[in-house]
């Protein structure tokens, strides 16, 4: 394809020239076609599989929740989770039912350490999430970035977390549009405190 369109820009006359031309236009217009007819993901002329099938009612996402020693809850920004995504995260938290005690115990561990060390950084006015060092809030965003929940010292205790827990929250789209975040069923998933 490349050949054919060096040859339209060398073509020696206007006539060969757009013959050329409305040859690869044919091509692309005959190839998006048959993909866009079959569904086939054939890169470039693929479809977004992420969009192009009928969506689910029901939702199901994540969060992690810290507590701080009078009670009060924070809800954990992701970026602790850098340099992973949210994305990519969400499969591994997705099995954590299925780790044994001393596994989840291991995760949540883990998990209890990144967002002391996030809750540090923005406690002290540090740049965070640590992939933001450099350009800040020009950095390049993660995939479906979402906002960023820590954005200055105000957002966090000061205190150390007691816990932190893994909460799995699922809904309908349709109640959720009517009832609003009392739609959203919440299950907690796991929990660590910081003092066992």
């Amino acid at each position: 394809m490349f050949a054919h369109l060096l040859a339209v820009v060398r073509g020696k006359s206007e006539g060969v020239r757009r013959r050329r031309a409305n040859l690869i236009i044919a091509f692309v217009l005959v190839v998006t076609s048959i993909v866009g007819v079959t569904q086939i993901d054939t890169w470039p002329f693929s479809n977004w599989a992420l969009v192009h099938m009928l969506r689910s009612p029901v939702m199901h996402s994540w969060q992690i929740e810290g507590v701080d020693s009078s009670g009060h809850t924070y809800l954990i920004d992701p970026g602790i989770l850098e340099p992973v995504s949210p994305e990519d995260f969400a499969p591994s938290a997705g099995r954590l039912r299925e780790l044994s005690p001393s596994g989840r115990a291991d995760f949540m561990h883990f998990l209890y350490t990144r967002a002391e060390e996030g809750r540090r950084s923005v406690a002290e006015g540090k740049r965070f999430p640590a992939n933001r060092w450099l350009l800040g809030r020009f950095s390049a965003p993660y995939h479906f970035g979402s906002r960023q929940l820590w954005s200055g010292p105000g957002d966090v205790p000061i205190q150390r977390f007691a816990s932190i827990r893994m909460v799995f929250t699922v809904w309908n789209i349709d109640d959720r549009l009517r009832r609003g975040d009392a739609a959203i069923g919440r299950e907690v998933i796991a929990e660590y405190k910081a003092d066992e």
